[in-house]
């Protein structure tokens, strides 16, 4: 699938998704739902959308955490997977109450958090749940006020790396933070955002690397001679790509080509920063799966646990400006 497909897939799953339930979603939830579905065999499918939720709100109990836009992404996450039936909503439920029982927040996030453990074996759950408890306790200890519940899927992912198993949940925490430290000394500001970044970085290198932290800086110089802002909510997307290119050469030319055809092909006229942030994910998908294939730094897995990861912040960020949108209108 050329870029050009790609970018008419992205739209054509958009449109699928408003023409039908998802047709009061805010847009970039609606892209970020579709975006799930971008090289997939299978299309977004509004009549297996409204079974899956009805199927979830049937096994909820009647006052729940699980909001939209929250709800909506990860539905749209199962579907793109695969996950249409049944046990798939039975799966994430039981999952969410592993977490809870060991302490993780009732939150909507810790549904992201759930859909993790699908891709960790049944036997292994209960030991990598706890372990992402202890990692988030620690991740915790540096930022006290900065660590919430939508960090959680963060502590599942660093929990489940199998280059992360020989370290303490210590010391994967002070690895976070090292990592937070030294990108806030190349100009990333203090935040959620950063933190989740640290733990990106920590989570594909498995140990500090100056390597990924000086070509960080060559990424945020070649984003500023695009005239991409040097914003929060790309925060993740540059440590990714400044993980890639401790790789390979990353052709900058490539999210050209992505922010002309969004900008051509997509309703996100008004939303620059949501359009640069969706350029930088398909840069960083079309990269990733190129290596995936002989690299063993990357995995399917990693990938699908990085957009599950994404797709968390986006629904925080998203909310978050809805929210302030509806607040002052």
């Amino acid at each position: 699938m050329n870029r050009s497909q790609v970018v008419a897939s992205l739209q054509m799953n958009y449109q699928a998704i408003k023409e039908g339930k998802g047709k009061w979603f805010d847009k970039r939830v609606a892209y970020t739902f579709a975006r799930s579905f971008v090289d997939k065999e299978h299309h977004f499918s509004d009549t297996d959308f409204r079974r899956m939720e009805e199927i979830l709100q049937g096994e909820l109990k009647m006052f729940n955490v699980l909001v939209q836009p929250v709800r909506g992404i990860l539905l749209g996450m199962l579907l793109a997977n695969g996950k249409s039936k049944e046990l798939a909503i039975h799966t994430l439920l039981t999952d969410y109450q592993r977490l809870r029982d060991v302490g993780f927040r009732a939150s909507s996030y810790s549904y992201f958090s759930a859909y993790l453990l699908q891709f960790t074996e049944t036997a292994e759950k209960e030991f990598v749940v706890r372990r992402g408890q202890s990692i988030f306790e620690e991740i915790k200890t540096h930022h006290y006020f900065l660590t919430g519940a939508e960090d959680g899927s963060i502590a599942i992912a660093l929990a489940q790396q199998e280059q992360l198993e020989s370290l303490t949940t210590k010391q994967v925490g002070d690895l976070v933070e090292e990592y937070y430290q030294a990108l806030n000394e190349c100009g990333f500001h203090k935040s959620n955002q950063l933190q989740f970044a640290a733990a990106t970085a920590a989570m594909l290198t498995g140990e500090f690397s100056i390597e990924l932290v000086e070509e960080v800086k060559n990424v945020i110089d070649e984003l500023k001679q695009l005239g991409l802002r040097f914003r929060p909510e790309f925060y993740n997307s540059i440590i990714t790509i400044g993980f890639l290119a401790t790789l390979k050469k990353v052709d900058f030319r490539v999210l050209e080509e992505y922010l002309e055809l969004l900008d051509e092909k997509t309703n996100l006229r008004f939303y620059k920063d949501f359009r640069y942030s969706l350029a930088l994910g398909l840069l960083i998908h079309e990269e990733m799966s190129i290596l995936s294939n002989d690299n063993l730094n990357i995995s399917a897995l990693t990938i699908t646990m990085m957009m599950a990861q994404e797709a968390s912040a986006a629904a925080a960020a998203i909310a978050v400006s809805v929210a302030a949108s509806n607040s002052s209108s």
